[in-house]
């Protein structure tokens, strides 16, 4: 079969002039021998013609419903366009106004930070005030731990060196002596006293011919002055010791501490030491030095050469090392120089030392006075 193609005007018309002609030749009569071949053939174009109608209403058709779908979608563009530029200006109506509050918060920003700023340089000077108080309180914590520790430093010192020393006296002799001990027995509680031999001695020589030799001593309490007897217990006129039994006293748990031999370690001179006596028959007082030799002798004596200022009176009192508290010797002799007049060389003081302390306390039966070693 042919291809068929849709005619143009030009071509329908050229079909439709020669159909006309066809027909009016048939109508006059005129002979036309091939009938059956033309009228088909005429047949075939007016259909073809009609197909060409047919086909060209339906494009005129789909072209009007694609027209008018085209005008709808316009109309619905138009529509759309109409909504967008409302939101649009929406949008810009509410741009405008986030720009106005954005300027507002960043007015509040500005003043926040001004106001920061001011607070920080306040802070800043609330923090180095707060500073400089915490730093004066430390000072005065500081001052009062340090004072604190001072009274408890005095307060031992009080207890454990001035407390157990004591005065002897007489009629015109006087000396000092340390407690060592305190005991009970069926006569009731006494202590036990260290002393220098020559300060008994010149004190039972006052007595005379006395029937019951008895040095009177005099001690400090919270009451103010207690006065004791004094017996002796042992001596040592070589080394110039004497032990005494201090009866009417009382209970005191006041006794010095006697170092123990391992001591003598960290005993040498230039250690610092306490002197605690009665000088002149006052009441018992400290004072503070050296050792300044510890190989000292006169005769048979060995003794501590000591710089700690002392006088008349504190022959039999203690020497004490300052670190520990603890009685390292009794006070025996002080130096003086000139015959005629003789100078008192207040801070050149012999002691009876440690060792002796100990090798004596152990030959009259007394090493319960020692401290374990």
């Amino acid at each position: 079969m042919a291809n068929f193609r849709v005619p143009n005007k030009a071509s329908r018309s050229k079909g439709f002039s020669r159909i006309l002609g066809l027909l009016a030749l048939a109508g006059a009569g005129a002979v036309w021998a091939p009938v059956g071949p033309e009228l088909a053939t005429l047949e075939r174009l007016v259909q073809a013609q009609a197909s060409s109608l047919d086909a060209l209403r339906s494009e005129e058709r789909r072209r009007a419903a694609a027209a008018e779908g085209l005008a709808v979608g316009q109309a619905e563009l138009l529509t759309g366009q109409e909504a967008l530029r409302s939101t649009l200006a929406g949008l810009e109506s509410r741009m405008r106004s986030q720009d106005g509050r954005l300027g507002e918060l960043a007015e509040a920003v500005r003043r926040a930070d001004e106001r920061q700023g001011t607070l920080n340089r306040e802070m800043a000077g609330l923090r180095s005030e707060v500073q400089a108080r915490t730093a004066s309180l430390d000072r005065r914590e500081k001052v009062v731990d340090e004072e604190a520790v001072a009274a408890e430093r005095r307060a031992r010192l009080r207890r454990e060196i001035l407390e157990p020393v004591f005065q002897l006296a007489g009629r015109d002799a006087v000396g000092s002596a340390v407690l060592v001990g305190e005991e009970e027995d069926q006569d009731g509680v006494h202590q036990l006293a260290l002393t220098s031999w020559h300060v008994v001695r010149d004190l039972l020589e006052e007595q005379e011919a006395a029937a019951d030799p008895v040095v009177a001593g005099y001690l400090e309490t919270a009451d103010g002055e207690t006065s004791v007897r004094c017996r002796l217990l042992a001596r040592d006129e070589e080394h110039d010791l004497a032990l005494l039994r201090v009866d009417g006293a009382g209970r005191l748990d006041r006794c010095a501490r006697i170092a123990p031999l391992s001591r003598l370690a960290e005993i040498e001179p230039f250690s610092p030491i306490y002197t605690a006596g009665c000088p002149l028959g006052i009441a018992a007082q400290a004072t503070h030095g050296e050792i300044t030799r510890t190989e000292w002798s006169l005769g048979a004596e060995r003794l501590w050469m000591i710089s700690t200022p002392a006088y008349f009176g504190n022959s039999g009192g203690g020497v004490f090392l300052e670190r520990t508290r603890e009685l390292i010797g009794i006070f025996a002799k002080i130096y003086t120089h000139g015959s005629y007049r003789p100078q008192v060389i207040t801070h050149m003081g012999l002691a009876v030392p440690l060792p002796v302390l100990h090798t004596w306390l152990r030959s009259i039966g007394y090493e319960r006075l020692l401290p374990a070693e």
